[in-house]
């Protein structure tokens, strides 16, 4: 029987959405079947989130998805994010002042640094997806700046929550209240802000070539050079979606990394050991790719505290899983804890933080189908690689210059509900310079 923690997901899904459950599946994947599932995301899906996000990659089918898919792999590819490296590198430095202002500011208490993680995440994505600072970004038909209105949208008061999560089954939105007028507000400024930049940035590419080097002006490039240029509205929809991934998730997984280091002073001192072997001045994003122990940290990491909590697909054909038909169309939600702290797949020992079992992965647990956190086969999140490199350039600073304890016996009261892996109350570190 699985224990308490290894259904802990399915308490994080919200209850009253219709679930196509299947027991079988979620214990016992059957990983060669799974790749039929990946198809659109389901209407109540993109319901939920599309008003905001739109329509790109997220809810794109066939030859459009295909398109836009074709024309982002470019700039999202593994040796074009290295290229962003020195301005991760320069917001690592940031996180670090940051947190040695805390310290001094605790006098000697323990610290919370959750929020600045999510803080520097948000400010990576923006200044290397759009090439400007959030907090400062905003347009001459909005006072309120780019961050301010992507928090009004994504961390709303508790009507506007229910009215987006009801709102895919009944229409809510039209409402003349407060939670609505300020969403829509701030959802009209974000499109203004985006469109205005987008109009600048193809302007660039089309008169002189690009002056600025950010992933929108690169993609904006790469869609003149397939010869199908991509709509204002196919490149905002994809910006938001790239900002919203990158900076959620990502934030959560370097969070989840921090406790579980934490919670584990010998993998800490051990990881520090591997980094400390580079010289301060030859790190570098080929460097910190070539530590193995660091790859298995954050692999592991994303394993036990997954930061994706659901991913809802619709069947692309009748098919059978386990026993079970599935017929098309129909709504299947994969939660990714579920195999990721399967222990038929990973052992007894599944719930256990254990870096070093990616050393010797078999069976099962060697499938990538074992690993569902950004999903795979033709819908695999577009952006991986700029959120590893991204985690492990702020986790270089952050275990090379201090050293994380657990504040004291915390509880761990997961938030509920919540689009990803987030605690109720955030971990209290005591935090120390490494001497």
């Amino acid at each position: 029987m699985p224990s308490s923690s290894f259904i802990l997901a399915i308490a994080l899904v919200f209850v009253w959405i219709p679930i196509h459950y299947i027991a079988k599946v979620l214990l016992r994947p059957s990983f060669s079947q799974l790749q039929h599932l990946p198809g659109p995301k389901p209407a109540f899906f993109h319901t939920l989130v599309g008003e905001f996000l739109g329509v790109g990659l997220l809810f794109s089918v066939g030859d459009q998805h295909k398109r836009l898919r074709r024309i982002v792999s470019g700039p999202l590819s593994r040796p074009s994010i290295r290229k962003l490296f020195p301005t991760f590198s320069t917001f690592s430095q940031r996180l670090n002042r940051d947190i040695d202002e805390a310290i001094k500011e605790s006098k000697g208490e323990s610290i919370e640094i959750e929020h600045l993680f999510f803080r520097v995440a948000l400010d990576i994505i923006g200044s290397s997806l759009l090439g400007k600072e959030m907090r400062d970004f905003r347009s001459p038909s909005s006072p309120l700046s780019f961050e301010q209105c992507y928090h009004a949208i994504l961390t709303q008061p508790l009507a506007g929550q229910v009215i987006s999560f009801i709102n895919p089954f009944v229409p809510l939105r039209w409402l003349p209240v407060s939670a609505n007028l300020n969403f829509l507000r701030a959802k009209t400024a974000l499109r203004n802000m985006m469109t205005e930049l987008i109009e600048e940035r193809t302007s660039e590419v089309e008169k002189e070539g690009a002056i600025s080097d950010d992933l929108l002006t690169r993609m904006i490039e790469a869609s003149s050079l397939e010869n199908q240029k991509l709509s204002k509205e196919e490149l905002i929809d994809i910006t938001m979606q790239v900002i919203t991934a990158g900076h959620d998730t990502t934030a959560s997984a370097l969070s989840w990394t921090t406790y579980a280091l934490a919670k584990d002073l010998n993998v800490q001192d051990r990881l520090r050991n591997e980094i400390l072997g580079l010289e301060a001045n030859a790190i570098s994003a080929k460097s910190i790719d070539e530590l193995p122990y660091l790859d298995n940290v954050i692999r592991e990491a994303i394993r036990v505290y997954s930061p994706t909590l659901i991913v809802p697909w619709e069947a692309l054909e009748d098919i059978v899983i386990a026993g079970v038909k599935i017929p098309k169309g129909t709504t299947v939600q994969l939660v990714p804890a579920m195999t990721q702290l399967n222990p038929e797949i990973w052992g007894a020992d599944a719930e256990v933080f254990n870096p070093d079992r990616w050393d010797n992965l078999s069976g099962d647990a060697a499938s990538p189908y074992a690993m569902e956190s950004f999903s795979n086969g033709p819908r695999m999140c577009p952006g991986k690689a700029l959120a590893l490199l991204e985690i492990k350039t702020l986790l270089v600073g952050l275990i090379r210059e201090f050293r994380l304890e657990m504040a004291d016996d915390q509880g761990l009261e997961l938030r509920n509900p919540s689009l990803v892996l987030k605690s109720k109350n955030p971990s209290r570190f005591k935090v120390t310079r490494v001497e």
